[in-house]
């Protein structure tokens, strides 16, 4: 009997201890659920995307897998909330196929995505990546971080953040178009004074140099070389006109105070009024200049402007042609443009000199056939000018067989 009780008390003893066995469980069970949904609270908390993933190091090298949508080398053992929400993500559905985030990449982010991958899993190094994802429709800029730990088995453990940084990005590209626009503008004005400092003080050291000896022979009676010093001082002052010109044309143009009005006019008169202008000139070099012109091409433009164009590029076909070459003025038309071409049986110049003809930084004057100065700006005018009617400029050359300049203006301007 007392055997029988014995083992009865020992039973109940061991019903307590299951029983609080059961209760220490549910407490321990309780905690962890409470440290859980603090840890979830947390994680869901942060401004970014947090995840950690297991990665299998058998898989973890092959870029096949790391492209894959749905042959992940990863399992995902946690993601939080915002990590879905940038992404536009189903969590379960991420959790169940993490490789549809492939998706969402953009294609030519791809494959430095899956580099730094593989890099990091064979080095076991931290991954740092930055690139494009299309997240409904629209591109955005991703950067994730993570950190690995290696496990026994060689799988790797990663635990990382995710942060949309496409604002970041497009302030530095706003940073970057401001800089290069800076750079423009100082390159600006350094070709500026460069003018001012050396190309403007060139024709009127002639003007002032020649005008003193002019006033020396005179004096002496001498009239023998009177006639040639006065050419000289001519040309010298035409140039620096000219020059004066395009300098307050390019300043006006450059602080937009240059006033755009579009006019109806004939473009075979303003034509006529540039070849009378430099008759004289091709005259004194044994130039012809010819005009091939439709009979009407009415035009609505700016007529300064227009005038500012042809005046330079004729100028120009002078200054490279030698004595007894000849200039021609074609005048085409389709259904929407005028197009004009200024050819010339000049000198001719490189690609590489084509290539830096319009850009004020790297443009570089070239003297002429008879030594003629300039500075290059005029072509830069005449490509702002030309891209202010919504027009084209190109020039086709090759040295030895002269050059060809084109450039078209629409029938109609429209702002």
């Amino acid at each position: 009997m007392s055997s029988q009780n014995k083992t009865t008390e020992q039973l109940e003893d061991e019903i307590v201890k299951l029983k609080k066995s059961e209760e220490n469980y549910k407490e321990i069970a309780q905690a962890l659920n409470q440290e859980r949904d603090l840890y979830d609270d947390l994680a869901n908390a942060l401004p970014s995307g947090i995840y950690r993933l297991r990665v299998f190091h058998g898989l973890s090298l092959l870029e096949d897998k790391w492209y894959s949508v749905d042959e992940a080398p990863y399992v995902v053992e946690f993601v939080n909330d915002r990590f879905c929400e940038i992404l536009s993500l189903d969590k379960h559905l991420f959790k169940t196929n993490p490789g549809i985030i492939n998706n969402l990449i953009f294609e030519a982010d791809k494959a430095e995505f899956v580099r730094k991958n593989v890099e990091a899993n064979l080095h076991t190094i931290p991954f740092i990546w930055e690139g494009r994802f299309v997240v409904k429709g629209k591109i955005i800029w991703i950067h994730l971080e993570s950190i690995p730990r290696l496990l026994e088995n060689k799988d790797i453990i990663w635990t990382g953040t995710l942060n949309d940084v496409s604002e970041r990005r497009d302030a530095e590209q706003v940073i970057k178009l401001k800089n290069e626009e800076l750079q423009k503008i100082n390159a600006e004005k350094d070709k500026f004074f460069s003018i001012i400092a050396h190309d403007l003080k060139s024709p009127f050291s002639s003007i002032i140099g020649f005008s003193k000896i002019l006033v020396e022979q005179v004096n002496k009676k001498n009239f023998e070389n009177v006639e040639k010093f006065s050419e000289i001082i001519r040309s010298s002052s035409e140039r620096a006109m000219n020059l004066l010109v395009n300098l307050m044309e390019w300043s006006l143009s450059q602080t937009g105070r240059m006033n755009f009005n579009p006019q109806y006019f004939e473009m075979n008169d303003i034509v006529n009024e540039i070849v009378n202008l430099f008759t004289n000139i091709a005259v004194q070099k044994s130039l012809i200049i010819s005009t091939y012109m439709l009979s009407e091409m009415p035009v609505c433009a700016d007529k300064a402007m227009i005038n500012t164009i042809l005046r330079n590029l004729v100028s120009n076909a002078i200054k490279f042609t030698e004595p007894g070459g000849m200039i021609t003025i074609l005048g085409e038309a389709d259904q929407n443009n005028v197009k004009i071409s200024i050819s010339d049986t000049g000198v001719g110049m490189s690609q590489p000199t084509i290539e830096k003809l319009f850009q004020i930084g790297t443009n570089q004057s070239t003297p002429g056939t008879q030594n003629e100065i300039g500075t290059g700006l005029g072509l830069i005018l005449c490509k702002e000018f030309i891209k202010k009617h919504h027009g084209e400029i190109w020039v086709e050359s090759e040295i030895g067989k002269g050059s060809v300049f084109y450039f078209t203006i629409p029938y109609f301007y429209a702002e």
